[in-house]
């Protein structure tokens, strides 16, 4: 994702990345969960790529039956935005397990 300051003085965003559920798994998900945020602080027009890295613990559910965490593998759906409500960044991934 990539966040421009297009203001006159400097500001500071958050900038936040959900995934949607696994359509593998047939257990409770959410619709989406944050999967991590990035605080940024920017200069008047400076602008900077963000990324961030997800963990298997993110996209993963609990599964009462084994008693343990299960990824969800699959195509997934991947937001990014300033807040939940605001997520205009949009993407397909696929989890792979293995």
């Amino acid at each position: 994702m990539r966040t421009r300051n297009t203001g006159r003085r400097k500001g500071t965003e958050v900038a936040q990345v959900y995934v949607g559920p696994s359509p593998d798994l047939k257990l409770d998900q959410p619709v989406r969960a944050l999967a991590g945020y990035r605080r940024l602080t920017l200069a008047p027009g400076e602008a900077r790529r963000v990324s961030l890295d997800i963990d298997a613990r993110t996209l993963s559910s609990w599964d009462p039956g084994r008693h343990a965490w299960v990824v969800g593998s699959g195509r997934r759906e991947v937001f990014a935005g300033r807040s939940s409500r605001e997520l205009p960044l949009r993407a397909k991934a696929v989890v792979a397990t293995g």
